[in-house]
């Protein structure tokens, strides 16, 4: 009976892969979802996580700007996180209809 034998695998190469280019640009998937660049990432210093912002300006350009929290406001979030009681007879739906009510009536004038 023959013995199996393994071929040789070639050693891997140490050096760094040439890089194709930069890239920005990216499609929007079916989802509406789009990948940011690397390298456009690393610009603007911007992590997974990180809350971003989208605007349009005078040139009806899509703009992405980060959002900075500030620290009250993560501490604000953190405190409520751990309050899971509070709230609770608060009618949420009832204050959103009066909203939108105050919203939709036209001032008098």
């Amino acid at each position: 009976m023959a013995s199996k034998v393994k071929a040789k695998k070639s050693p891997k190469s140490t050096a760094p892969r040439p890089r194709r280019g930069r890239a920005t640009t990216s499609r929007i998937s079916s989802k509406n979802q789009i990948t940011i660049p690397i390298e456009v990432l690393r610009e603007v210093n911007l992590k997974p996580g990180d809350q971003v912002e989208f605007m349009i300006d005078k040139e009806e350009r899509v703009v992405l700007a980060p959002i900075a929290e500030a620290k009250w406001k993560k501490s604000l979030r953190e405190l409520a996180g751990s309050m899971p009681n509070l709230g609770a007879e608060f009618d949420y739906r009832k204050e959103r209809q009066a909203w939108d009510r105050k919203a939709t009536q036209t001032p008098l004038g």
